[in-house]
């Protein structure tokens, strides 16, 4: 199997460190991003195989300085996972009491961050050999299935990354390149709480084996949860 070069956002706790880990434990070169403090990532930051660069992906000024100085280091990129996302919802807040600004925040992060980050770093996919954009999206984007009275922004803002993931993908044919919107589970980290379902380790191993598959750009089948499976927009 080839050797990638991978592009993580939100890599310094949870699902983005244990993908880091994860993609440097089966030899590949990794790229990982952080908002502000290493965390986690101070464990392996000396790692030959680690570039480690501050990244805000709710800032375009940090995603473009973050680009300028990546793209002297690099060539192009294979795998780009778009894991950076905030969950800052109050499941005792109904309709009458959200917290407006909340929202904006976190429809600033988890929908229009990735798209800062592709509008930069696109170009480098596009130039990779694995040519995959994986963004990491959630059971709680899905209208048809949706199951929930509240946490209206959390679920908004992963119902719009589905929609750039959808996109993407139409523009992406012609280019080759295969676009995912991955539902990693209901995880064990600050966001999901102790009480959920499985290890972000767990979700890694899942979505590393999706990565390294062959996939069509063709083929629409794009959303699905991290062991494969299908899921209805």
């Amino acid at each position: 199997m080839s050797n990638y070069i991978v592009f993580i956002t939100g890599a310094s706790k949870g699902l983005g460190f244990s993908l880091t880990e994860l993609y440097l434990d089966k030899g590949h070169k990794v790229i990982a991003t952080y908002r502000k403090n290493l965390e986690k990532l101070e464990e392996i930051k000396n790692h030959p195989n680690l570039i480690l660069h501050p990244m805000d992906v709710s800032d375009e000024e940090s995603v473009r300085n973050t680009y300028e100085y990546l793209k002297n280091k690099i060539n192009y990129i294979d795998i780009l996972i778009n894991n950076a996302a905030v969950y800052l919802e109050d499941k005792s807040k109904t309709i009458e009491n959200i917290d407006i600004e909340k929202a904006i925040v976190t429809m600033n992060v988890n929908s229009i961050g990735p798209l800062r980050v592709l509008k930069y770093f696109y170009s480098l996919v596009e130039k990779g050999n694995k040519k995959l954009i994986i963004n990491m999206s959630s059971e709680a984007g899905s209208i048809s299935n949706c199951w929930r009275d509240r946490e209206y922004a959390y679920c908004m803002s992963k119902s719009a990354l589905n929609m750039l993931s959808a996109i993407l993908q139409n523009y992406s044919i012609p280019k080759g390149i295969k676009v995912l919107s991955i539902h990693p589970g209901w995880m064990r980290t600050d966001m999901g709480g102790p009480d959920a379902d499985i290890d972000p380790k767990e979700a890694a191993e899942g979505i590393y084996n999706l990565s390294v598959k062959d996939w069509d750009p063709k083929d629409k089948n794009i959303y699905m949860d991290y062991k494969g499976n299908l899921m209805t927009w």
